[in-house]
C-alpha cells in the first residue's frame, strides 16, 4: 500500500504473526497499510499450502501488500555445524516458497552473526553463510528480494562483507532501528554510508537501549533525526515497517511512522 507525501512513495507495513493475519484484516485495512507476516519456526511446518494460497487471495483481494519475516529461533545460516545449516536452509527455502505464493515484496531474514558465538571469526560465519544464501537466493529467483537485518552486530562490517560477496545478487539489507539502539557501537551515519546502497527495508521501532521493547518510534532513545537525514536522499522503493509487538501500539506505531516520513 503506497503512501504518497510530496511525491515521495513509501510502502508502509505493520507486522503480524501468520496466525493472526486473517483475523486482523479489518485493522490492517483501517490503518491503510500493508503487513509483514511473521512465520514462527513451528508454524512454517504446520501450515498447509492451501492455507497459504487462501491467505494470498484474501490479501490480494483487499489490496494489501505484504512482506514475509522468516523463522529465526534456533536457526543459524552461517552455522559451523552442517546439520544446523541444513535445517536452517530448509526453513528458509520453505519460507521463500510461501512468500512467492503470497505475492510478497520480499523476505526478511536474520543473518545469525554474533561475535561472541563465533569468537569474532567473521570468516567462519561467512563460509557457512555464503553456502546458505546461495541456495536461498536460487529458490527465491530473480523477482523476490531477500533482506537481511542487523541483530547483534555492533558495527556493519560483517554484513558488508557478506553483501560484497553477493553484490550482483538479489540480497539486500533491512536496517532495524531497535537492534541498532541496543547493540551498535558506531553511528547511524556509519551504517548508512557502508550499507545504504543495499537497503530495501527498514524495521522502525524504539526502545531505551536496555531491552528490545518494540515500542512506537519517538517513544525511546533511537536517534531518528539522524536516520531522517538519510531518508531525505534515499526515498524510492523503500519498505518501512512499524515493527511494534503489542497490538495496542499498532495504531500509534503507524501514526508515528507516517508523521516521521511526511
Amino acid at each position: 500500500m503506497r503512501i504518497i507525501k510530496n511525491n515521495m512513495p513509501w510502502t508502509i507495513l505493520i507486522n503480524a504473526p501468520y496466525r493472526f493475519v486473517r483475523q486482523r484484516i479489518g485493522l490492517i485495512r483501517k490503518l491503510d497499510v500493508g503487513v509483514e507476516i511473521y512465520f514462527h519456526n513451528n508454524v512454517i511446518d504446520e501450515v498447509s499450502d492451501g492455507d497459504i494460497t487462501e491467505t494470498g487471495k484474501i490479501l490480494h483481494g483487499e489490496g494489501i501488500a505484504c512482506t514475509v519475516h522468516a523463522p529465526f529461533m534456533d536457526l543459524s545460516p552461517g552455522a559451523v555445524d552442517k546439520d544446523v545449516r541444513s535445517i536452517t536452509r530448509d526453513k528458509l527455502k520453505k519460507t521463500v516458497a510461501f512468500a512467492n505464493v503470497l505475492g510478497a515484496l520480499g523476505v526478511n531474514c536474520h543473518p545469525g552473526y554474533d561475535k561472541w558465538r563465533f569468537g569474532q571469526e567473521v570468516e567462519l560465519w561467512l563460509n557457512g553463510s555464503i553456502e546458505t544464501w546461495n541456495e536461498v537466493l536460487t529458490e527465491a529467483g530473480d523477482s523476490l528480494p531477500i533482506m537481511l537485518e542487523n541483530i547483534f552486530e555492533d558495527e556493519p562490517d560483517s554484513l558488508y562483507e557478506l553483501f560484497r560477496h553477493f553484490d550482483r545478487k538479489n540480497l539486500y539489507f533491512c536496517f532495524d532501528s531497535g537492534h541498532f539502539n541496543l547493540f551498535s557501537k558506531v553511528s547511524v551515519e556509519r551504517w548508512m554510508s557502508m550499507l545504504g546502497h543495499k537497503i530495501r527495508e527498514m524495521h522502525l521501532h524504539d526502545n531505551y537501549g536496555k531491552r528490545d521493547d518494540h515500542i512506537p518510534i519517538g517513544q525511546g532513545t533511537f536517534p531518528f533525526r539522524e536516520l531522517k537525514a538519510f531518508l531525505k536522499t534515499h526515498r524510492e522503493g523503500l519498505i518501512l515497517t512499524a515493527e511494534v509487538h503489542s497490538e495496542l501500539d499498532a495504531v500509534q506505531g503507524i501514526k508515528n511512522l507516517k508523521e516521521f516520513v511526511a
